[in-house]
């Protein structure tokens, strides 16, 4: 019995190391675009509200924050008045319709709140939020 040799010299393409080469870049391209999220967000217990208007939250707002003995917290580091008057006035001078998220604990002495709001207004900062409690964001 005789084989036939014309045909056995058949060029073939594997598709392993393609399909390892995507995955790599792939994983390349989702590690190198992930950036990581500066915590800051204080300890805090939220106010309850129920005509509160959900708004998807916004990664670049200036987090301003009261604690619940009535300390200023400014991106997640404590803060006194002066320093939230200073940074909140180079913040209105550079990008004023920058939104700010108030976090404040529902027991914060309530002067505290009003004084943050203050500021803001004062320097020309219009664009306040206040954070309250929601089942979905502050779920643990």
């Amino acid at each position: 019995m005789r084989l036939s040799q014309a045909n056995n010299n058949k060029i073939e393409v594997s598709m392993a190391p393609m399909i390892d080469a995507v995955f790599l870049l792939l994983i390349f391209f989702l590690v190198a675009t992930m950036m990581k999220k500066e915590d800051k967000d204080i300890e805090i217990t939220p106010p309850e509200s129920i005509s509160a208007i959900k708004k998807p939250a916004d990664d670049k707002a200036v987090v301003v924050g009261i604690s619940q003995t009535g300390e200023f917290f400014y991106e997640g580091r404590p803060a006194s008045v002066n320093l939230l008057h200073q940074e909140l006035r180079d913040l209105s001078a550079s990008e004023p319709d920058r939104q700010i998220r108030l976090d404040a604990d529902a027991q914060a002495p309530f002067n505290s709140v009003v004084q943050v709001m203050d500021i803001c207004q004062f320097r020309g900062l219009q664009n306040v939020v206040i954070r309250t409690y929601d089942e979905k964001y502050n779920r643990k």
